[in-house]
């Protein structure tokens, strides 16, 4: 098992069901109308609800780093959309949380970027899909590309760092090649999710972009090791460590706040544990019922998977499950599949996986 700093934070944090990544979707409203966002809001399935004010915001924050939390994520939605951005940045770094922005970079302007590089902002994660035409496609909005390119310069100008992140599907996945010699060529750093999933309503719509076969493995083959956020760190024989009840971060070292201050495990997995406006962190993280149970489970739990051939190299999502299968502890066939490609690739390469301390890539509009 990898003995990097990484991988001792995650072990002991997971230990000690410290919240060490923290997910906050300041808004679900968005500038744009993705074709395989999985918020019902942006597909026009449902209205935005409430949002927390700056003070409440700036309060759960607070909480959240007395708790422990060292990594922080401002998503929406679109974040920029909210007018107090960069200053919840400025008092999220303040209370020495690393920050990172998901966002289309939509309505940032030049003096904006300067505000977050003054913040500390660490990064920007701006979604791109493609060549402009095929982008613009994806989002619902002529021009979007054109738009999310100058803030991505503006934001590199002002001395912060950007990275493209671009969920692969049938749409772009020929393009991904050029999307990664923009990147180059720009200084941007970038990164490809294989996987669609469902909406949060259930809506199933954007899985007709989902990769399968052949094109999932390619996808997989362009997004590297990173693609698979294994349950478990396997060392270099592909054998589990010496955690192999580890089912996901979500709920223990990892967990997410709704715009209106609803507490979640993470973000993919939407069951609600508590409202942050009404009561205080540690005390849903620490009574939980459903996070007592959650935390007791293991592989022992998962059904038809403590036998497969392929668990050393899954990354099944649990928030996937309850989606699509309506069972956590179900397998789902992206998961199967991923699982299966990735043992090839790994086999060939012999490159273990790493043991990220969240697993969501796709967090951004």
């Amino acid at each position: 098992m990898s003995d990097s700093p990484s991988a001792r934070l995650n072990s002991l944090t997971l230990a000690g069901n410290i919240p060490v990544a923290v997910t906050l979707e300041l808004t679900r409203r968005c500038p744009l109308n993705c074709l395989h966002c999985y918020l019902p809001e942006t597909r026009g399935r449902a209205k935005a609800g409430r949002e927390l004010t700056t003070a409440q915001w700036e309060n759960i924050i607070s909480q959240l780093a007395g708790a422990g939390a060292l990594y922080a994520v401002f998503t929406g939605g679109e974040p920029l959309l909210r007018p107090d951005l960069a200053r919840l940045c400025r008092f999220a770094t303040g209370v020495n949380l690393d920050v990172r922005v998901f966002s289309t970079g939509l309505g940032l302007t030049p003096a904006l970027a300067a505000e977050f590089g003054k913040a500390g902002v660490s990064a920007f994660e701006l979604s791109f899909y493609g060549r402009p035409a095929t982008h613009d496609a994806v989002t619902g909005v002529k021009g979007s590309f054109t738009r999310s390119l100058a803030s991505a310069r503006a934001l590199k100008k002002a001395g912060v760092k950007v990275k493209f992140k671009t969920p692969l599907m049938k749409l772009n996945l020929p393009q991904a090649g050029w999307l990664k010699a923009l990147a180059a060529r720009e200084g941007f750093e970038i990164s490809f999710d294989p996987v669609i999933t469902a909406a949060n309503d259930g809506n199933k719509a954007a899985l007709a972009q989902r990769l399968t076969g052949r094109s999932l493995a390619k996808a997989a083959e362009l997004a590297g090791p990173a693609a698979a956020s294994a349950q478990f760190t396997p060392p270099a024989s592909g054998r589990p460590g010496p955690e192999p009840d580890f089912l996901c971060g979500a709920g223990r070292n990892v967990c997410a706040v709704g715009a209106g201050g609803e507490l979640y495990p993470c973000l993919q997995l939407q069951v609600e544990l508590g409202d942050l406006a009404r009561k205080k962190f540690a005390a849903i993280w620490r009574a939980s019922a459903w996070l007592k149970r959650w935390r007791s489970a293991g592989l022992k739990d998962l059904k038809g998977c403590a036998g497969c051939a392929h668990i050393d190299f899954c990354s099944r999502c649990p928030g996937v499950s309850l989606l699509e299968e309506g069972d956590l502890f179900a397998p789902n066939k992206p998961a199967c599949e991923m699982a299966k490609i990735q043992k090839k690739l790994r086999g060939r390469t012999r490159q273990p996986s790493a043991a990220p301390v969240s697993h969501i890539t796709h967090a951004a509009p």
